[in-house]
């Protein structure tokens, strides 16, 4: 007799998705024996939307916890999931075919407990083998009960085992990302506080800090992360890393400067009565 067929859920993280939820369950659907959406407060119909997309999909509504994070969040997705395997994914990825072939294969037969596979990563709308983006390999495939995620905002997957336990995949994921460079920075923003908190625990934010750590991340970006061979579209990306990486220091810089609104009004009140 012929050994089981291995069972996959894709377990994804979403917020007001509804622009993507129909494209990415679409893609999805022929690949994944159950998918669990992680919901963090929709209010666009994304949560109506899952509703309708039958018994294979499970929802749990959970608000984002600063203290857990993302990794948190998509723990939580993979204790409810039953298959075998669990594919980690966001709303804005899709499984090429390549890739899907791939995993159905390999998975049918492997020591392995875990799988890295790269990223092909879309930037305004258009691939984009650069600035650093080009170096994803990450462990977003993983044997059910034998991985888990840790970090607050980048997110990594542990593997019971370590490295000897982790497998290579060829196939790419694409990773569609922004509509838009308004979106883009929205998302930066959203990153910002939770960063901060980090750069936070490493000491006082200084002038230097502010200026040198953000420029040198963008000339990295622009001339060993290959962006400049991008020519305009890699320019933006660049000057993005700058900016992304100076609200970061400049919201860390705030939090240990800021004056209390209260403080601030005392000060003007007593400054205008020449106290």
């Amino acid at each position: 007799m012929s050994p089981t067929k291995p069972t996959l859920a894709v377990v994804a993280i979403a917020r007001n998705e509804i622009r993507d939820i129909a494209a990415f369950m679409a893609n999805v659907d022929p690949v994944a024996d159950e998918v669990i959406i992680v919901d963090d407060g929709s209010t666009d119909g994304t949560l109506e939307y899952l509703q309708g997309c039958g018994s294979k999909v499970r929802v749990l509504q959970r608000r984002l916890e600063s203290a857990g994070g993302f990794a948190a969040q998509r723990n939580a997705g993979s204790a409810l999931a039953t298959a075998d395997w669990l594919l980690h994914m966001d709303i804005d990825e899709r499984i090429p075919p390549r890739l899907a072939a791939e995993i159905a294969t390999t998975l049918s037969s492997t020591k392995f407990d875990g799988f890295r596979y790269r990223r092909l990563n879309f930037f305004l709308h258009r691939p984009f083998r650069a600035g650093g983006w080009q170096n994803w390999n990450n462990v977003q495939l993983g044997r059910r009960g034998r991985h888990r995620f840790v970090g607050a905002i980048h997110e990594q997957v542990e593997v019971d085992g370590g490295a000897a336990a982790i497998g290579q995949l060829a196939a790419e994921m694409w990773h569609l990302n922004d509509e838009s460079f308004v979106e883009r920075i929205g998302k930066n923003v959203n990153y910002a506080q939770p960063t901060a908190r980090e750069i936070a625990r490493r000491g006082p934010v200084r002038w230097w800090h502010l200026l040198f750590i953000p420029m040198w991340r963008a000339v990295k970006a622009w001339t060993w992360g290959g962006a400049w061979r991008y020519g305009e579209h890699g320019l933006i990306f660049a000057l993005y890393v700058f900016a992304g990486t100076f609200n970061g220091y400049a919201v860390a810089w705030d939090d240990q400067n800021r004056i209390a609104r209260d403080e601030l009004e005392k000060r003007i009140l007593d400054e205008g009565n020449g106290t």
